[in-house]
């Protein structure tokens, strides 16, 4: 076995050009395989995370009616008794941050120009731990508590022709379908890169979202913050056994992020990315295929003359096979240096998908339009063993067919 190896090594460097450039076609497959693989996983962590920061919290206390009918945000299903349910499970272990929030559909209006558009009420305060609107502001600066104050995507403000200090009017209908009205100094502008949020979103102190609705001391939600989101489906059975105990529980729920609604549509997702990332490495798998069977058909001739110094089927068989491999660990190893760097360099960097982002539109803002992909030794080691037995079974039949050519033959092929 040792001979075979020394002399299998040998071989591989007697045409170094042909052993570069098919260690080349094995390093192609591991960059395409470790970056493609960690830009999907960066993506999809970011979808999660900015799920959970807008919409989901790591669970949510809401009316069993609004959750039903959340897609058309009802306004009179509100949670009535937020504050003192906040302070009742406060004591349970694991939550790191609460909040709630008031969604409602309104128009705002800016001497002539009217837009229909999502006002969220928010305690401004407890929402720096979520959806922290500090970072995205482009201009103005965050409002104050209780204030007559909104923060407005710059989006929407272009469509509205509003600045900083100018005063827009909300007009809505309350829990009581009566027409209210309340008018707001513009504090803020924001710019999240989510294309429906920065158009159609603005935000108010939640007191000011409570007046607006005539629903004083009340909330639609109540979000929670964990310190292991895995947790999230024991901690929600803690709470519904809390609002067992108080009576709630016809009215109220408490749903864990991963049993929203919204996560039904992510495995369509998962099965689009990890789509991607299975075309990915059929390309792959098809330049090492293809350059393999030619590295050992080129070969013919050399083959033939070792056949006729007496070494068997076997043993050319077992020849070709271990060059392979040697031939896929170089170009694993080359591979893996440069797409564990191209993938770490973009993972301190981001990819900026901002512009191309900017002409579509989103309906949640689920996808962040900078990306940073999420490198892994897992993903490394994924890769790795990939294109290394992909090497060996793209060689195995030229190799068989090589091993089974008489000498006489194989020497009066032209291909040397």
């Amino acid at each position: 076995m040792k001979k075979l190896i020394k002399l299998a090594w040998r071989n591989i460097w007697r045409n170094w050009r042909r052993t570069i450039l098919t260690s080349l076609a094995v390093a192609f497959g591991m960059i395409s395989i470790i970056f493609t693989y960690s830009y999907i996983k960066g993506m999809s962590e970011s979808i999660y995370q900015n799920l959970i920061d807008t919409e989901l919290g790591h669970v949510k206390i809401v009316s069993r009616e609004f959750l039903r009918l959340e897609r058309i945000m009802p306004k009179e299903h509100l949670v009535y008794n937020a504050q003192s349910i906040e302070t009742g499970i406060s004591s349970l272990p694991g939550i790191s941050a609460m909040t709630e929030r008031i969604k409602f559909r309104l128009i705002l209006s800016a001497e002539d120009e009217n837009e229909p558009c999502l006002g969220i009420g928010i305690n401004t305060e407890q929402e720096k731990n979520f959806f922290d609107l500090r970072k995205h502001l482009i201009q103005g600066s965050y409002f104050q508590e209780s204030a007559a104050e909104m923060l407005i995507g710059d989006g929407l403000a272009q469509k509205l022709g509003v600045h900083l200090g100018d005063e827009l009017l909300a007009v809505t209908t309350d829990i009581n379908y009566s027409t209210y009205a309340l008018t707001f100094t513009v504090a803020g502008i924001f710019k999240t890169g989510f294309s429906f949020m920065d158009k159609n979103f603005f935000y108010i102190p939640i007191e000011k979202a409570q007046e607006l609705l005539d629903c004083h001391g009340a909330a639609h939600e109540i979000l929670l913050l964990l310190e292991d989101a895995e947790k999230a489906t024991e901690i929600s059975s803690e709470i519904l056994a809390f609002l067992k105990e108080n009576r709630l529980e016809d009215t109220l729920t408490a749903v864990p992020w991963n049993d929203n609604f919204f996560m039904t549509y992510l495995p369509f997702a998962n099965i689009m990315v990890g789509s991607i990332l299975l075309i990915i490495m059929l390309i792959a798998a098809l330049v090492i295929l293809n350059t393999m069977l030619m590295a050992v058909v080129e070969r013919t001739h050399e083959i033939g003359i070792i056949k006729s110094m007496g070494m068997r089927n076997g043993g050319i068989m077992a020849l070709i096979l271990v060059e392979s491999t040697f031939i896929g660990l170089l170009g694993v190893f080359i591979g893996g240096l440069i797409g564990s760097g191209l993938s770490l360099f973009a993972q301190s960097t981001g990819l900026d998908f901002t512009r191309m982002m900017e002409k579509m539109e989103f309906e949640f803002a689920f996808v962040s339009p900078i990306i940073y992909p999420k490198f892994t030794l897992g993903i490394l080691f994924g890769a790795a063993v990939f294109c290394l037995v992909t090497t060996i079974v793209a060689a195995f039949y030229p190799a068989r067919k090589a091993s089974r050519m008489e000498p006489v033959d194989a020497l009066r092929t032209s291909m040397k």
